[in-house]
């Protein structure tokens, strides 16, 4: 059996054999990219998720301080439950925290 030889019109360039899809750079390139933002999506959702739980906590522990600061005013006679003018608009806001 005699070996065939190919002729230069069918010989394959590398540039053709990179880009004929399967073994195409830019191919792996984007399976990376979905790959890694598959992981950033997985990863912002779980402190999403953690963000959204520690905002109820808080909220559930200002509502059992208000619940005890208005016990106390009571038993001290000093005018009932907390008012809505009594509490801060924005808790925290102006001031400045700085480290370092």
């Amino acid at each position: 059996m005699p070996i065939r030889v190919k002729s230069v019109s069918g010989t394959r360039t590398l540039a053709a054999v990179r880009g004929s899809g399967a073994h195409s750079k830019d191919r792996h390139v984007k399976a990376f990219q979905l790959a890694s933002l598959e992981l950033d999506r997985t990863r912002r959702m779980r402190e999403w998720r953690t963000a959204r739980d520690r905002m109820n906590d808080l909220g559930e522990r200002v509502r059992e301080v208000d619940a005890l600061i208005a016990a106390c005013r009571v038993q001290l006679g000093i005018a009932g439950p907390l008012e809505e003018e009594d509490r801060p608009a924005h808790p925290g806001r102006g001031r400045t925290i700085r480290y370092g």
